[in-house]
């Protein structure tokens, strides 16, 4: 039996209904406060493809942060209106930045998109950071909080 996301009843079938933008799998009762959304079979469903040929292989660039600050810095932007504008945080860009975060490569992405820069690369074809140098351990707990 399923529960039914918005009153919780347990039925035998629900129906997908979308319901001040939320889109949930309700009971007939309750399906009828929304619009029902029609369902695709699994089979009929298509993967959407990407519009970047980028492998599972492919590396940041060395100097990622640098290039990035560059590239935001030519276009006399500041962090927060790049943050404002990719709907990010500024923390987050100013870490990149800084070197000190790696970006995920969807974020990577409009940050390549938005500066027309490379940011992930195929590491066949460049030189790229190994990452030899760099700490691997895990964080503890003296890493994320002051004791003392």
């Amino acid at each position: 039996m399923a529960s039914c996301e918005l009153c919780g009843r347990d039925v035998d079938s629900l129906k997908k209904v979308k319901i001040e933008r939320a889109t949930l799998k309700a009971c007939d009762s309750c399906g009828k406060m929304g619009e029902e959304v029609a369902t695709e079979s699994k089979k009929k469903q298509k993967k959407k493809k990407s519009t970047t040929r980028r492998t599972k292989k492919d590396v940041l660039v060395n100097g990622y942060g640098e290039k990035l600050k560059e590239a935001r810095e030519g276009q006399q932007l500041s962090i927060e209106e790049v943050a404002d504008d990719l709907n990010e945080k500024e923390s987050l860009i100013a870490k990149i930045e800084k070197e000190d975060l790696k970006p995920d490569k969807s974020l990577a992405e409009k940050l390549a998109k938005k500066f027309d820069i490379t940011l992930y690369t195929n590491p066949e074809v460049a030189d790229y950071d190994t990452g030899d140098s760099v700490d691997n351990r895990k964080a503890t707990m003296e890493d994320v909080a002051d004791i003392g």
